[in-house]
């Protein structure tokens, strides 16, 4: 089996990023592979973001949430997780980002319902998860990994709940808008009141609109602390009202500060990877 294009690959010292490069793309899912070549570890909080994580672990279980059960299928973070943290060893993985009005066709369950404890990808896709691990294990090529999860996720029967149109509108223009579109204008845009357009948002995707412009803005600032870019440089770009402002979400939402942020390998590799992704 293979891709229809190869994958772009990128060295990080010991870390090897690759993303798909054209292909047959599934509609609001980005995907991207990570390898650690030196066999360390790592332990790191799960933050929000404005999309569902999931990560697979395509080596020998080196991958998990601190202190839980064993994962068959893959790990499950909806937007806004609880307080979590996940450790591994060796890392081999595939990460997919699953945009919120895309997930209940793919995962079965509204985005809501994802917020909280991460899931195993079992406990969604039940025995599929687990066989779809195993193939990604024996497959010799981040192509062929690519390949299968497309499958995959091709195969997934749609789902009856929706995610209404007016909603995934207001959440396109707030990513679109990288979390500073006026919030108050949205409402009148579809016709609702406010209190209706609160509501309805918060209960398909979990988050309120202001918390989801919060978190838009804090996962683009976290993938720009991943690079070359000053604190300061970040704050000021990204739209916070100083530096302290920023400090004090990205300690709130990660539990360290934007310095040790910046300084640490993961978050380059990271920050690397959905780049690619973004451009592929």
């Amino acid at each position: 089996m293979r891709a229809d294009t190869a994958p772009t690959t990128q060295d990080h010292g010991a870390w090897e990023v690759a993303v798909p490069t054209g292909g047959r793309a599934i509609p609001g899912v980005r995907m991207a592979g990570f390898r650690d070549r030196s066999g360390g570890t790592f332990e790191e909080r799960i933050p929000p973001g404005p999309a569902i994580a999931i990560v697979i672990d395509c080596g020998p279980g080196g991958l998990g949430p601190l202190g839980g059960a064993a994962v068959e299928g893959g790990i499950v973070a909806g937007i806004c997780p609880a307080a979590a943290r996940m450790a591994g060893r060796a890392i081999d993985c595939l990460e997919l980002q699953v945009d919120p009005p895309a997930a209940p066709d793919l995962l079965g369950v509204p985005p809501a319902e994802l917020n909280g404890a991460p899931l195993d990808l079992a406990e969604l896709w039940g025995r599929d998860a687990g066989r779809l691990r195993a193939r990604l294990i024996e497959a010799r090529s981040w192509d062929d990994r690519f390949a299968l999860v497309r499958e995959a996720l091709a195969r997934r029967r749609p789902s009856p709940f929706r995610v209404d149109p007016e909603v995934a509108d207001a959440w396109w223009r707030i990513r679109a808008g990288h979390g500073r579109v006026p919030i108050g204008d949205l409402p009148g845009r579809y016709g609702w009141s406010r209190t209706r357009f609160w509501n309805r948002f918060k209960s398909q995707l979990g988050v309120t609109p202001k918390r989801a412009a919060m978190i838009v803005r804090f996962d683009r600032a976290l993938r720009r602390l991943g690079t070359a870019a000053s604190v300061a440089e970040v704050a000021a770009e990204i739209g916070y009202a100083d530096q302290s402002h920023l400090h004090r979400e990205v300690l709130g939402f990660t539990g360290r500060t934007p310095g040790a942020i910046a300084s640490d390998p993961l978050w380059t590799v990271d920050s690397t990877a959905w780049t690619l992704a973004h451009t592929a």
